[in-house]
């Protein structure tokens, strides 16, 4: 089967793991839902945290500490609070909505990204982008209905982790360009799991033997679903992969209304639509700069003219 499976050419190999990452991050929500019918997110949050340094310790030890070797702490701290809140706050929304309504809602993380990397990274974004972004956010209005009776308070939690995962994701793009695997996995739980531990402290309650069994399989979802991202970005670029992550609204969906019962609101088809093709056309706009920016890089260096004005074209998409 493996012989089979290695003789495949990549982008069916990469639709296979992120097929695979789209299954466990659906599967991984609905734990967090049985969980938390019995524990506090709170809670939930810090078990899946302190889980996950449990499941990272062997690839540590089995790279060596040097691997953990940093001068940027201070990121890491940063990236550590900003994706224990996060969490937080998706385990809350997890519990609190309807599971469809609450992953729609949570694919906003592009939009904010693009927000964030003009507004603080000083990015040029052109008006394509800024489009796609508004109308992304006229989905989110047409899926919460502000100002209506429909509307629930509580669909500001999946928004308000998309907005912390974004900026959680741009200090990661930074650390990457100079830390390990090794050292942005352990650094992240290393971190995440002291400030989890604060708000669970504050409605800390024992947890039965099912509620610890379910977090320890959702820490190991994780964990397994991020090794399949990386496999399925190994093996064909992001915008091939990002459709793939969009699927888990159909699983969820699915297995929301067989386990709970939980009909989709009406709304969700057109503002799920609006904000899902709005993220894929950020990402697809990113991948043209990128690789644009790519040959212009590539102008030979004895024409600097040239170059200088390729460079100028290609500053944002």
């Amino acid at each position: 089967m493996k012989a089979w499976f290695d003789r495949q050419p990549n982008t069916v190999k990469a639709s296979f793991y992120a097929l695979c990452a789209a299954i466990l991050a659906a599967c991984f929500t609905l734990t967090i839902r049985f969980a938390t019918a019995e524990i506090h997110p709170y809670q939930a949050v810090f078990l899946r945290f302190f889980f996950g340094v449990i499941l990272i310790a062997p690839m540590v030890l089995r790279k060596g500490l040097a691997e953990l070797k940093t001068k940027r702490l201070p990121l890491f701290g940063l990236r550590g609070v900003l994706s224990a809140a996060e969490m937080c706050l998706w385990f809350m929304a997890v519990l609190y909505l309807p599971l469809a309504e609450a992953t729609t809602l949570n694919f906003t993380v592009p939009l904010f990204g693009t927000i964030l990397a003009a507004v603080i990274l000083r990015e040029t974004v052109r008006a394509h982008r800024w489009i796609a972004v508004v109308v992304g956010f006229v989905g989110v209005g047409v899926i919460i209905q502000p100002g209506s009776d429909a509307m629930h308070l509580a669909s500001i939690l999946p928004i308000a982790a998309a907005l912390c995962m974004a900026c959680a994701g741009m200090i990661t793009k930074r650390l990457v360009a100079t830390e390990s695997t090794t050292s942005l996995l352990f650094y992240l739980m290393i971190i995440t799991t002291p400030v989890s531990l604060i708000p669970a402290l504050f409605v800390w309650q024992t947890p039965s033997l099912e509620a610890l069994g379910l977090m320890a399989v959702a820490a190991l979802m994780m964990n397994v679903m991020q090794m399949c991202n990386i496999q399925a970005l190994r093996l064909a670029d992001y915008s091939f992969f990002v459709g793939f992550s969009y699927l888990r609204l159909p699983i969820i969906a699915i297995l929301a209304l067989v386990l709970f019962g939980e009909v989709p609101d009406i709304w969700i088809l057109p503002g799920g639509a609006m904000i899902i093709g709005a993220a894929i056309y950020v990402a697809v706009r990113e991948r043209k700069l990128a690789a644009t920016s790519a040959q212009a890089t590539q102008i030979p260096a004895q024409d600097p003219q040239t170059a200088t004005i390729v460079g100028r074209k290609t500053n944002g998409l």
